[in-house]
């Protein structure tokens, strides 16, 4: 008896399978206004054609970007669900009016819409920091960068991996 494959794992119906995206790219939107997405996270999404772009709903000032796949295991919750229950249709009208479905070009650049980016603060220089299964879209100005040395923010990562258990 074969086991079914989840939505993670690569099928013919379900196309490359997914993988986490972590690191961090530095980019500047171009004269279109469009930004790069790294062509390793990318392939780590799966390869998809497009992508949903919406404000986070747990960071302040950010965007979130999901693959297609992504976007609809957390959707399959409220498929049925929300035909019925009020507070969910509500969430799904409000939230679905936010979200921008992105193609990505030949060179993995996508142009996200202006009221998004506003609501970033994102002008020209924007920071991608992937966070698992999907990434946040900074701007640089509130998101500046890393070096390493910020000992007190290891310190804090690291009591909140063992509260976490990571």
């Amino acid at each position: 008896m074969s086991e079914v494959p989840t939505k993670y794992e690569a099928t013919a119906e379900n196309g490359p399978s997914v993988q986490p995206i972590l690191g961090r790219a530095d980019h500047r939107l171009d004269p279109k206004r469009r930004f790069t997405i790294p062509s390793d996270w990318v392939d780590r999404m799966g390869k998809p054609a497009q992508v949903y772009v919406m404000p986070s709903l747990s960071r302040t000032g950010c965007l979130d970007v999901f693959s297609p796949s992504e976007f609809d295991q957390r959707m399959e919750p409220f498929r049925t669900s929300a035909l019925t229950n009020t507070a969910k249709a509500q969430f799904l009208s409000r939230l679905g009016e936010m979200i921008h479905c992105c193609t990505l070009d030949t060179q993995n650049r996508i142009r996200v819409k202006d009221s998004l980016l506003s609501y970033a603060g994102i002008d020209s220089d924007t920071v991608l920091i992937g966070v698992g299964y999907h990434f946040e879209v900074w701007s640089l100005a509130r998101r500046p960068k890393v070096d390493g040395n910020e000992n007190a923010l290891l310190e804090e990562l690291s009591a909140t991996a063992r509260e976490l258990g990571f």
